[in-house]
């Protein structure tokens, strides 16, 4: 009750009125508060607001706030933002919506951040979580606004959340029970001007982490291993490369957990795994490590984990044309993204990949010359990848999506992969990542349909 009350009489600002921004607006208005919602777009309209609320379009202004007691921003709005100047002038706090929903949660949080491979993560502990019986939500960044499903669940459940560096930048007190960092690689340089602030940014996760709290992370990453040393947590890590105490690993093909005292515990084996890749061994590692200290069962580990298939759009099996086999991994939208999808793969591979740069160093696809055979490149990053690339791994430009898979599919041979991992956003050809990986599976629909 005391949360419900927190907000009641309350004029607040909701700035960006996407899916998170409406969930908040909606959360606020049932808990008293009076939402005044905004957003930077010209025209269209916002579906989902409270009744009675409408909402101011067009560039932001000062005049917004007068009245306001907080301001709520969505993901979207930089540190650079004019709104930040401003509520700092007007001594307005501003938070996100991921702590906004946090001060109504009643269930502890598993907090998940990192580069790559946090969606599916989540949704590994979440299916862990509910094979074990317990009541469990997934939420964040993964696509359900944290918002809109906080007061769903009571304190014997648990909130699984995948939470973003741009959500991290603005908590205050936001307080995981359980919280872990996966990987951290350059991304996102079209946001933050130096590499360093992306990192302090996932780098804030463990801030509130202090005893009785567990931070799990990565031991092979050196970046997410320095942070065990600055945290007052419970440290778990979780390695592909070597057996780690006090934590989860893979050893060959068996995937175990240390238990208290030492014991080691096989959990599952790795040809168990529904999913494909390397990558995916280590998200069921950080998800075992997650769940320390919540009494989960092995047994319940291995059937959530046998049974997990994977998510739309994170190398998906698509279909098998000719003895070719499509993976749609369009949400792999940076360069460490695309080589840990593909580095645990053991055919051959026609890559198609390109989009928009966001910095990335496509030198690295270098590292993948063993198994990439080929790539097709599209995009605006075509050129740019052909370039870093082309003299070691053979390129062929494609105009649309269709062409790219119709030539990907006729450099393979049979026991071969062809696989969408772009490395780059999707903005110059595609709505969104979901968007460019409907297409391809459009495309490679049309051409099993002609075989």
């Amino acid at each position: 009750m005391e949360r419900m009350r927190e907000y009641d009489g309350k004029t607040v600002l909701v700035l960006g009125l996407g899916r998170s921004g409406v969930a908040a607006a909606r959360l606020l208005a049932e808990s008293g508060a009076r939402p005044v919602c905004a957003d930077e777009r010209r025209a269209g309209p916002v579906e989902g607001l409270p009744d009675g609320v409408e909402p101011r379009l067009g560039p932001f202004e000062p005049a917004l706030l007068t009245g306001v007691d907080e301001v709520v921003v969505s993901p979207g709005v930089g540190a650079d933002h004019a709104v930040f100047a401003a509520t700092r002038k007007r001594g307005v706090p501003v938070i996100g919506e991921l702590e906004l929903a946090f001060r109504f949660a009643e269930a502890p949080v598993i907090a998940v951040t990192g580069t790559n491979g946090k969606s599916t993560t989540v949704s590994m502990i979440g299916a862990i979580l509910a094979e074990d019986g317990r009541e469990t939500v997934v939420a964040g960044n993964v696509g359900v606004p944290f918002s809109s499903v906080v007061r769903s669940i009571g304190s014997d459940g648990f909130l699984v959340i995948e939470v973003s560096s741009f959500q991290l930048e603005t908590i205050d007190r936001f307080h995981p029970r359980s919280a872990g960092v996966l990987n951290m690689t350059p991304d996102h340089l079209d946001r933050y001007p130096r590499l360093e602030e992306y990192y302090e940014a996932k780098e804030r996760i463990i801030e509130p982490l202090g005893p009785g709290d567990v931070f799990f992370y990565n031991a092979d990453d050196e970046r997410c291993a320095a942070l065990a040393a600055r945290t007052g947590a419970a440290t778990v890590p979780f390695s592909v490369n070597r057996p780690v105490p006090e934590g989860v690993f893979l050893d060959r093909r068996h995937l175990i957990r240390v238990l208290p005292g030492g014991t080691e515990e096989i959990f599952i084996e790795r040809d168990e795994l529904a999913v494909v890749g390397l990558h995916n061994v280590e998200n069921a590692l950080a998800a075992v490590a997650a769940l320390s200290g919540t009494g989960v069962a092995a047994d319940s580990c291995r059937r959530a984990l046998s049974r997990f298939t994977g998510l739309p759009h994170r190398m998906e099996r698509v279909a098998e044309i000719g003895g070719v086999t499509f993976y749609n991994d369009s949400k792999a939208t940076n360069v460490e993204a695309a080589v840990r999808s593909l580095e645990g793969l053991d055919s051959p591979v026609v890559l198609i990949a390109g989009g928009r740069d966001k910095g990335g160093d496509f030198t690295k696809l270098l590292g993948l010359s063993g198994v990439v055979r080929r790539i097709v490149t599209i995009g605006e990053a075509a050129g740019p990848i052909e370039k870093a690339v082309g003299s070691v791994i053979p390129c062929t430009m494609a105009g649309t999506m269709c062409e790219a898979v119709r030539e990907a599919g006729g450099a393979a041979s049979p026991g071969w992969l062809v696989v969408l991992s772009p490395a780059c956003a999707s903005f110059d050809m595609f709505d969104d990542f979901e968007h460019r990986g409907r297409e391809f599976r459009r495309c490679v629909g049309e051409e099993a349909a002609q075989r």
